[in-house]
């Protein structure tokens, strides 16, 4: 019976897809598994480990960026191709597939349902030690729904653990916004149990802490254009710096110039850090996820970065240096190691671009301080109706924008953005250069849609200029022209297993040749 147990926890560590239904029976994990604090870190430790599975950090890619105007295919596998050169998706299409997601929140459930009662079982389990488990469960579960309602929009929201095949998961779907405004209850539950500082910033910035609850607060509300609160999340991140032992900073900075790229998508875990998913040193078993995508030094990218991409940086942006191999068209963030850095872009014509090791794997940043002040930046965009607002949010913009560039350049100009629109379009263009590549722009761009109702011909007009050239997709203006496409359809064997889950109605009419 313990060899049993003890082989679920190496499942749960080593990253084995089936690890709930390879236990015996439910009683196993109910009766015998669940019995200290132990039990439950372990649990915890596997929700982590699944975020760091391929199919997961593929897709934060795939639904994140991949059809925006950031990215086009290099040499794609079938999937993508369909996705990008034919503007196609599919209820087929393996890509489309949401079950990893489901995978880890099935863990974070087993957590929240279980943890109590082990508190009941173990004297030495600390109340403390108790809440934190169930905010790293609360968040990570949220987060992954967050995923989910913003790719497909409804989905299946379940809260139930399972334990084994034997568990009816047949659900409708619900609706995204009613799932939203669960989420935000559970993360400000999570917010009050977490961690706020662990002494040591590669926890702080791979567990969970109040500042990633608070940073995925904000995101959801921003997202529910709420952005009052929002507004207020930025602002208690901005004002709850985790000091370290020994370390003389006191307050959050975002990283010099010079040292930005390195610290941050080479390092990772760098000092204006939030939460990241990490894949360095003993979690190395996924190392080429990205690799596999944006290539290296001896590997064809899957994913290159649109021409347009590349030209909205200024000649002495170092983004516009470092995020990419403008010679080469290919992304370089989160593949290398050592990036050129110059005055202008043409001091490094001739400058050599090196890439991370085979062995090495580049941290996934999910939120970092720039996220902070560019979404607060947003919120403010959005919602500011004086001078003032406008004023902080060129002010915000300029945190990001000025650190890319050597000192003594400009800053934007805050007479050129003094009006609600001016504004809106600056926060969005600094959003995407700050962010290119990071999975975020499929979903600021879903999400002006989403706060105009409809898919407007400014917005479409605007991705595809951006994204193709020479010929389009066949069809594309009008596939984008209807809010449901923005999303994905299910994949198609989820329906065929959960009778009561229907094709998002934009894909079931085109697959139904209506």
């Amino acid at each position: 019976m313990k060899k049993i147990i003890s082989s679920i926890a190496v499942l749960l560590l080593t990253g084995c897809s089936n690890w709930l239904t390879l236990t015996p029976d439910d009683e196993i994990v109910s009766d015998e598994f669940w019995t200290c604090s132990e039990d439950v870190e372990m649990a915890v430790a596997g929700a982590y480990r699944y975020m760091l599975e391929t199919d997961v950090l593929q897709r934060m890619v795939y639904f994140g960026e991949m059809r925006s105007d950031n990215l086009q295919s290099s040499s794609p596998n079938t999937n993508e191709r369909a996705v990008l050169d034919e503007g196609n998706i599919l209820s087929e299409n393996a890509i489309s597939n949401w079950r990893c997601f489901y995978k880890v929140v099935n863990i974070c459930n087993t957590v929240i349902e279980h943890a109590p009662k082990v508190k009941d079982l173990d004297n030495n389990y600390r109340k403390d030690e108790f809440e934190h488990h169930l905010s790293e469960a609360m968040f990570i579960r949220a987060l992954c729904y967050f995923y989910l309602i913003r790719t497909y929009g409804d989905v299946p929201y379940i809260v139930e653990a399972s334990a084994s095949d034997a568990t009816d998961y047949n659900r409708p779907a619900s609706s995204q916004d009613s799932i939203a405004t669960v989420l935000i209850a559970d993360l400000k539950q999570a917010k009050q149990y977490a961690i706020q500082n662990y002494s040591d910033q590669n926890k702080n910035c791979g567990r969970v802490t109040k500042n990633a609850c608070r940073a995925l607060l904000a995101d959801l509300y921003l997202w529910q254009n709420d952005y009052r609160n929002c507004i207020a999340e930025c602002d208690e991140v901005m004002a709850n710096y985790n000091v370290l032992p020994g370390s003389m900073q006191r307050e959050w900075m975002l990283l010099p110039r010079k040292t930005f790229f390195s610290a941050v998508f080479y390092s990772g875990n760098s000092d204006e850090s939030i939460f990241e998913l990490n894949l360095n040193s003993e979690n190395t078993a996924n190392c080429s996820v990205f690799t596999s995508l944006y290539g290296n030094a001896t590997s064809n990218p899957h994913l290159k970065p649109t021409t347009n991409v590349m030209t909205i940086y200024d000649d002495a942006d170092a983004r516009g240096m470092q995020y990419f191999n403008a010679s080469t068209g290919r992304v370089f963030k989160y593949v290398g190691q050592i990036a050129p850095l110059a005055e202008t872009k043409t001091d490094i014509s001739n400058s050599t671009y090196t890439y991370r090791s085979s062995t090495s794997a580049s941290n996934w940043i999910i939120y970092r301080l720039a996220d902070i002040y560019l979404m607060k930046a947003e919120a403010l965009a959005l919602s500011g109706t004086s001078a003032e607002d406008f004023d902080n949010v060129v002010t915000l913009c300029n945190m990001t924008y000025t650190r890319s560039h050597p000192e003594g350049v400009d800053s934007l100009n805050h007479a050129l953005y003094a009006d609600q629109s001016s504004a809106a379009q600056l926060v969005e263009l600094e959003r995407r250069r700050e962010f290119a590549f990071e999975g975020k722009r499929w979903f600021d761009l879903l999400r002006k849609v989403r706060r105009n109702g409809t898919p407007t011909d400014e917005i479409i007009n605007d991705l595809v200029n951006n994204k193709y050239n020479g010929t389009l997709p066949d069809g594309i203006i009008g596939k984008l022209s209807n809010i449901g496409y923005w999303y994905w359809p299910i994949y198609v064997d989820e329906i065929k297993v959960n009778k009561l889950l229907h094709q998002n109605s934009y894909y079931a009419q085109q697959e139904s040749g209506y």
